[in-house]
């Protein structure tokens, strides 16, 4: 195939489709699409980044490929992009609106007898955020005509439209570009920024960044449909001195702007407090992960509103929420809203019934109130502790003295049925410790006596004896087939006398003292 004569050398800031559209003006004196139809290449497939398109009119017109796939916007999926190395959404491309600076196109034609070859369109102009000319400093211009051909960009057939715009720069005031547009461009070319945000998509840093200074410059009651290139690229400049310092400066910037913002109820509203932010995160159509400024809210909202346990929030279940009213964990928790309510009562976490008119509403720490509610779930009443050792109330009560039974409740606390519950953990610890204690007899050893008979026999109490037990102390120790608990230990008189005359080493003062 023959080379396109004379050649028409790619400049190297403009795009693939600038380029294939000067040369169409330049060999055709035509559009885009016929000349591209000429060559066999689809006019889409270039449109969309095809490196194939790319490199056929390349080898085409004998152009060296480097410099073109340079700027290359490369499809990379599903409304998904790629250019040098970064990956972004169709939304951080102008889309087939059609972007240009009027000054810089009139520096394009000066000097070009064929109008059509020297306007080209830049690649940044491809790129949303880009919206100031760094050459002029002047904000770029928008035009769309309404037709399918609006994404080839074809400069040369908005004259009329590029000359109207034109006309209108004497008024215009000129700006800087914006920090966000700098830091596209400098990543772009292989700058390093903020370590935060280059961990980011750059689509991901641009649209938090917008989103957080339209909130912080245009106040909660703005809608993203109402924002204008203008007024985005306004709340770009006053978001990013706040990205950049990092999450946690945007986080304690959210986290006041919610306490800020209440309902009727008292209750902090993030709807109301997050705006544009809110709905843009909440959008039951977000398909696009709008990075880690999600997370961020998450959590700002986590900290702050009453939540349901097991809520999906920001697409991921809150499990375990750090607020939570009476209602939502009782049900979470399978608990009727009142016993939770003498739960927490009892605990001191709420105050008494008076003050509680509206206790399925009052709002509490949830991991306190779960702490509580699990050891509530191992509570048993004390009265059914003898039958379930197979103890007597004396031997239960020592064991709770020593520690080997213990309560649900710190002794503060025994005011209640529940403060006095047995915790049924260690209640089978004990359990357990009975089991492997001695070896199992069918008939009492000469000499081994149950405990409340040993007591009697060796004049020594209770307490003792049942430390002796549990320190093991004792040396021989069975127990009875035919019977559970306590009611099967057998121990000797003889040894626990032995044991306080002479006590180990590590022996309490109740052992040492009780004769």
């Amino acid at each position: 195939m023959g080379k396109l004569f004379p050649h028409v050398p790619f400049i190297r800031d403009e795009t693939p489709l600038s380029w294939a559209v000067r040369q169409a003006a330049f060999h055709t004196g035509g559009r885009v699409v016929p000349f591209l139809n000429d060559l066999g290449i689809p006019s889409m497939d270039l449109m969309r980044g095809k490196l194939s398109a790319v490199e056929r009119l390349c080898d085409a017109t004998g152009q060296a490929r480097a410099p073109v796939l340079h700027n290359t916007i490369e499809i990379a999926g599903k409304r998904r992009f790629c250019l040098r190395g970064q990956e972004f959404s169709a939304e951080f491309t102008t889309g087939a609106v059609t972007r240009f600076c009027p000054l810089c196109l009139q520096d394009d034609v000066a000097g070009h007898e064929g109008h059509g070859t020297g306007l080209r369109h830049r690649m940044l102009w491809r790129l949303s955020p880009v919206r100031t000319c760094p050459t002029h400093l002047v904000p770029l211009s928008g035009v769309r005509l309404g037709k399918w051909s609006d994404v080839n960009h074809e400069l040369p057939v908005m004259r009329s439209e590029i000359a109207a715009e034109q006309s209108a720069f004497v008024d215009r005031e000129s700006r800087q570009p914006s920090p966000v547009q700098c830091y596209v461009e400098g990543r772009l070319e292989g700058k390093a920024g903020p370590a935060w945000l280059d961990q980011q998509g750059i689509d991901q840093v641009c649209r938090a960044s917008e989103m957080l200074g339209g909130l912080m410059l245009y106040g909660s009651d703005r809608k993203a449909s109402e924002m204008s290139e203008d007024t985005w690229d306004a709340a770009g400049r006053v978001a990013w001195p706040l990205m950049i310092e990092g999450p946690e400066q945007v986080q304690d910037f959210l986290a006041q702007t919610l306490k800020g913002c209440c309902t009727q109820n008292g209750r902090p509203s993030p709807r109301g407090a997050f705006g544009m932010l809110y709905r843009w995160l909440f959008a039951s159509r977000l398909s696009k992960d709008p990075g880690p400024i999600r997370n961020i809210v998450r959590e700002v909202i986590i900290d702050q509103v009453p939540l349901v346990p097991g809520q999906r929030l920001l697409g991921k279940n809150v499990t375990y929420p750090r607020l939570a009213c009476i209602s939502s964990i009782a049900s979470s928790e399978g608990m009727h809203s009142k016993t939770l309510e003498n739960v927490l009562r009892v605990a001191g976490v709420i105050g008494e019934k008076p003050a509680l008119e509206g206790a399925p509403n009052v709002v509490l720490d949830y991991a306190r109130a779960k702490e509580l509610i699990d050891n509530t779930k191992y509570a048993i009443p004390v009265t059914r502790v003898p039958a379930l050792l197979s103890a007597s109330r004396p031997i239960v009560a020592e064991l709770i003295d020593i520690g080997e039974l213990t309560r649900i409740q710190e002794h503060d606390a025994l005011q209640s049925k529940l403060g006095k519950a047995i915790d049924a953990r260690s209640m089978q610890k004990t359990l357990n410790f009975l089991k492997e204690v001695g070896e199992k007899v069918g008939e009492p050893p000469e000499g081994f006596f149950p405990l409340a008979k040993a007591a009697e026999k060796s004049r020594i109490n209770l307490r003792a004896i049942l430390e002796m037990l549990f320190r093991k102390y004792l040396d021989k120790v069975y127990l009875l087939e035919g019977r559970t608990g306590f009611k099967a230990v057998l121990v000797s008189p003889a040894e626990i006398s032995e044991c306080v005359r002479n006590p180990p080493p590590d022996a309490s003062n109740e052992i040492r003292f009780c004769i």
